[in-house]
């Protein structure tokens, strides 16, 4: 007698299924509980990684990233830190400290350097004639007689540097010859003796610039300049952008086409164009404003300056487009997903709906752009401050101090090296850190 065929549990699976399992030969207990030991050995527990525990742990992985994070903290250190450390200000004039090299010679070198510059030079000076008196008179004191031999050639070498002068004879030249070698960081002459008399004095690292002031804290007060400025502009491009385009995609429709309409119209417009109008029609303004009073507004607008402040403007009004189209694409793709249509059939509002559902499905865009936004608005900023558009005098910043190293540029590179080196290595450290940052963040990059 043919045995019995099973009937399937749960009806009919896929065919696929179906020829793989044989449903005959299923053993009594296969759709029993299963017990707590084997729960147990089954179900392996494995600890809940959140979403940005786990783009910290791609971001590691990512060398140069991390590298560009460590510099980047490092040189907002210096920016920061290093001002509270120096005991010279910005804008403070050091007594006789024109023009320092970050380098110096000791006391006694100096001493030595300067006989040296004072004996070629006089012997450069003199006649041939001139120069055998003057040797025969420093034998004559010495008690020794002057041969011939000896006369000969001091006429001779007289002959040979007549009329070369001072200029043949430099401290360099005078340094090389002597096999004095310079030492680091810059003194004055006055520091260089409270030195020799034991007192500690902080050293010039950077050297100073033609007025006396130190370039090393100068820097720092640059650098920080252009990463509160970078830090600024970034989030008002956030607020703005952010809710434009949220509003525009959540939207859609006519809505939709107009605001971004209004955006094709912001791109046709030039930024630097906008914010030297701007610099120039707020200047009488803010000098009135300035005028009128000694409050904490005033003491702002003195410290910021108009043109600070236009750059400030000018990025709430034209470079938050970018930003806008981003998450504008983002919210159209994620207005479309079930739990906004939950969230909409539960009665809740659209600001409601982009501020707890969309937005922060965005979030890892969001901080990316906003993050590459920094570099963009520091270059900005340094650049019109190289134009004299930008910080206002005394203030300082990278760009106006590169600015002002032009004219020395053959007797004192180092003043245009310095900030040019620090603000390109921030510009490149904060771009690749910010590509680092958009590859963790991004889960269709998950590793």
């Amino acid at each position: 007698m043919a045995e019995k065929k099973r009937k399937q549990p749960f009806g009919s699976l896929r065919p696929d299924v179906d020829d793989i399992l044989d449903w005959n030969n299923l053993p009594q207990d296969a759709f029993e509980p299963a017990s707590s030991a084997e729960k147990e050995s089954f179900i392996q527990d494995r600890e809940s990684v959140s979403y940005w525990k786990d783009a910290w742990r791609r971001l590691r992985r990512n060398k140069v990233a991390m590298v560009a994070m460590v510099i980047v903290i490092l040189i907002g250190l210096f920016a920061f830190v290093g001002p509270m450390i120096v005991p010279y200000t910005y804008d403070q004039v050091i007594s006789g400290a024109n023009n320092i090299h970050p380098w110096h010679y000791s006391l006694e070198d100096q001493a030595a350097i300067n006989a040296y510059i004072e004996e070629h030079t006089g012997t450069a000076n003199l006649t041939p004639d001139e120069a055998v008196a003057q040797a025969e008179a420093e034998a004559e004191a010495r008690g020794e007689t002057l041969s011939p031999v000896e006369a000969a050639k001091i006429r001779a070498t007289a002959k040979a540097n007549q009329g070369k002068g001072e200029e043949n004879v430099t401290e360099k030249d005078a340094a090389k010859a002597l096999g004095i070698k310079v030492k680091p960081f810059g003194y004055t002459q006055a520091e260089l003796e409270r030195m020799a008399a034991g007192e500690s004095v902080f050293p010039h690292v950077f050297g100073c610039d033609n007025q006396g002031r130190d370039i090393m804290v100068r820097t720092m007060i640059g650098a920080r300049v252009s990463m509160i400025v970078g830090i600024c502009c970034a989030i008002i491009v956030l607020v703005i952008g952010a809710l434009y385009g949220s509003i525009s995609g959540y939207c859609g429709g006519k809505v939709d086409a107009v605001m971004q309409r209004i955006v094709e119209i912001i791109y046709t417009i030039p930024e630097v164009l906008i914010i030297l109008l701007l610099g120039s029609t707020l200047k009488p303004i803010f000098e009135e404003f300035q005028n009128s009073g000694d409050g904490f507004l005033q003491s702002m607008v003195t410290l910021l300056g108009a043109n600070l402040i236009s750059i400030f403007i000018t990025f709430g009004l034209l470079y938050w487009v970018t930003m806008s189209r981003l998450i504008r694409g983002q919210i159209l793709q994620l207005k479309q997903q079930e739990y906004v249509t939950a969230a909409r059939a539960l009665g809740a509002s659209g600001g409601r709906i982009i501020k707890r559902h969309l937005l922060p499905n965005c979030i890892g865009q969001i901080v990316t752009t906003t993050f590459l936004q920094i570099p963009s608005a520091i270059f900005t900023e340094s650049f019109l401050s190289f134009l004299g558009m930008g910080v206002s005098a005394p203030m300082t910043s990278l760009g106006s101090m590169c600015s002002d190293a032009l004219g020395g540029l053959n007797t004192y590179p180092y003043r245009l090296f310095i900030p040019a080196a620090i603000l390109s290595l921030m510009i490149l450290c904060l771009n690749l850190f910010g590509d680092g940052l958009r590859d963790a963040l991004d889960p269709r990059l998950k590793k």
